[in-house]
């Protein structure tokens, strides 16, 4: 039954909602924390996407599908963020605190996370990590 009430809110959502999923950096996953956030994405319901290097170049909204939103033709070549990060597409507040909630559980909190929106959606992925990741280390 759960998967039905899944599959009426995707018919529900708007095109121009994004996919739920999350994207991951600095998680690899045979990592075990990259592992456990996985493990927490998947009994969720949360597709988990593991982003590339060459792929930081890309809008954020590019990961969640969103449309109008392509990657970049040009593979990015710059200096890799030296942290894990995870990006929450299309999830609802109350998933959110339930993704960090869970985290907390299995004892895998990711300390930079951001929620895909409207204002971050065409930011690189890039940007949006070093943006994220200097404001949690600005706050810890």
């Amino acid at each position: 039954m759960a998967g039905k009430q899944r599959n009426k809110k995707a018919a529900k959502r708007k095109p121009s909602e994004p996919a739920p999923c999350a994207v991951l950096w600095g998680l690899a996953p045979d990592s075990g924390r990259g592992a456990a956030v996985r493990d927490v994405l998947r009994d969720m319901g949360v597709l988990a996407r593991t982003a590339a290097p060459e792929g930081l170049n890309d809008p954020a909204g590019a990961f969640a599908h969103l449309p109008g939103l392509r990657r970049n033709p040009l593979p990015y070549a710059g200096k890799l963020p030296d942290c894990e990060f995870v990006l929450l597409c299309g999830l609802s507040s109350g998933q959110v605190d339930d993704f960090v909630a869970r985290c907390a559980e299995a004892g895998c909190q990711v300390g930079a996370k951001a929620v895909l929106t409207k204002a971050n959606r065409g930011w690189p992925l890039v940007r949006l990590i070093e943006t994220v990741q200097a404001e949690h280390e600005a706050n810890s």
